[in-house]
């Protein structure tokens, strides 16, 4: 054993060198496999690349023992030859290489699989090509354009945001000149409006050094706020997955909770309630992007102008809206008064929320 263990460190280096490269081309299928497919930590796939590694070498150089033992009744020898220090060595420092990569190359690696399939999602609905296409399949190519945008949010992954800006553009452009049938022209807006949601999402991800304020649970899940201004700035508020509600500090004369200026700001799982006095969860600028989704706002006076809308619950609302830029994307208005504008972009949208009732309302002014 010691002989075979001699000639495979020291003399065949052919030998080697090939278990080398096999076990790196499997080290790096592997990582890439658990961290893009089933969205491993990059710290654990680390662990689990270096056991790999250590596993798969210490195999290979086991079977090739094996396989040395059975030669040495032959007569003839193993024909070696040496090789310079520097390829020597090779396996082991692509090895080193390897233990590190997943730290320094996935938000790479991901980010390049996103732009790729904003490119080629882009290409699909230009509206010459989309006119020409069957309901059936201009509906696929919007959900496929939700899923990206979608996935892209829930996993925090960055993109150029010129390909996320071509993309939108086009698929605005295609809604504008094509005319399908209702349900493909949902699946549509809401398409649009998850992209609008990422692209504002994306101006955070991308901007340096942008905080996340993580909302801890505590006994109640409530938390008293008198009021935060957003000024200057990106930032990330995250709710616990115990749910967290934001209560408004009982005094109307404060105005929102959270005025937002000259910023872009995203509100995950943070839920609101003014406790009827109709406080605003929000109040924003045209020079802001602000997110909202996965909540339920209570008892507040909340206009809906510029703010993108996601799978939000209004309660006991006084609702805003003035004609300004709307995106609302499984909305909720549960026994909510309005105070819409006169002109006939906000009577349409007014309109269409009332028909609606109490489902989930998917819109976007000027489609």
């Amino acid at each position: 054993m010691m002989s075979s263990l001699h000639r495979f460190f020291w003399e065949d280096s052919k030998s080697r060198g090939a278990i080398y490269a096999l076990t790196a081309v499997a080290g790096i299928i592997y990582a890439t496999v658990r961290t893009l497919a089933f969205h491993t930590p990059e710290r654990q796939v680390e662990v689990e690349l270096v056991g790999f590694l250590l596993i798969s070498n210490i195999a290979a150089v086991f079977l090739y023992c094996l396989r040395s033992r059975k030669d040495e009744s032959k007569p003839a020898s193993l024909l070696t030859y040496r090789m310079p220090l520097l390829v020597r060595y090779g396996g082991l420092a692509a090895c080193i290489i390897l233990f590190s990569a997943p730290q320094l190359s996935v938000s790479t690696v991901q980010a390049a699989i996103v732009n790729q399939r904003l490119e080629r999602a882009a290409a699909s609905i230009e509206p010459d090509k989309a006119a020409r296409l069957p309901s059936n399949q201009l509906k696929v190519r919007f959900q496929r354009i939700a899923s990206i945008a979608n996935t892209s949010t829930q996993y925090k992954i960055s993109a150029s945001p010129d390909l996320v800006e071509k993309l939108k553009n086009n698929l605005q452009a295609t809604l504008r000149s094509v005319n399908p049938g209702e349900d493909v022209r949902r699946s549509g807006v809401a398409a649009f409006i998850n992209l609008i949601a990422y692209a504002r999402f994306n101006n955070v991800l991308i901007a340096v050094n942008a905080p996340t304020v993580l909302l801890p649970h505590g006994e109640t899940g409530n938390s008293l706020i008198s009021q935060v201004p957003l000024k200057n700035g990106a930032i990330w508020w995250q709710g616990s997955a115990q749910g967290n509600t934001i209560i408004a500090l009982p005094d109307p004369s404060l105005g929102a909770v959270f005025p937002v200026s000259h910023s872009s700001v995203v509100f995950n799982a943070v839920n609101f309630n003014a406790l009827g006095m109709r406080r605003a969860f929000i109040q924003t600028d045209n020079e802001s992007q602000v997110v909202v989704m996965n909540a339920t706002i209570e008892g507040a006076t909340q206009k809906l102008d510029a703010i993108v809308w996601l799978k939000i619950k209004f309660k006991n609302s006084q609702i805003i809206y003035g004609g300004g830029p709307l995106y609302l994307a499984d909305v909720i208005f549960e026994n909510c008064q309005f105070q819409f504008g006169s002109d006939p972009e906000s009577q349409k949208v007014l309109a269409q929320i009332k028909a609606a009732g109490n489902q989930p309302v998917t819109l976007v002014s000027g489609l």
